[in-house]
């Protein structure tokens, strides 16, 4: 009695195994599965035109030139 429950409880855990790596190497080879892990397309925006570049600092101070504190 003790030996047939071993050996049924590994017949069964093979039979599990065996089915976990040929349902793991089905989906792998299947193209469609793959299809959501994509990354989505860059959106495209209107460049052009727009709003006109300034530069932030006054125009009597230089770039280079201190913050007063």
């Amino acid at each position: 009695m003790n030996r047939s429950i071993i050996f049924m409880a590994i017949v069964l855990t093979l039979i599990g195994i065996g089915g976990i790596v040929v349902w793991q190497i089905v989906m792998s080879s299947d193209p469609t599965s793959h299809v959501s892990t994509s990354a989505p397309a860059p959106q495209k925006f209107d460049t052009a035109g727009g709003q006109e570049m300034r530069p932030r600092w006054k125009t009597d101070e230089g770039e280079g030139d201190e913050a007063e504190n």
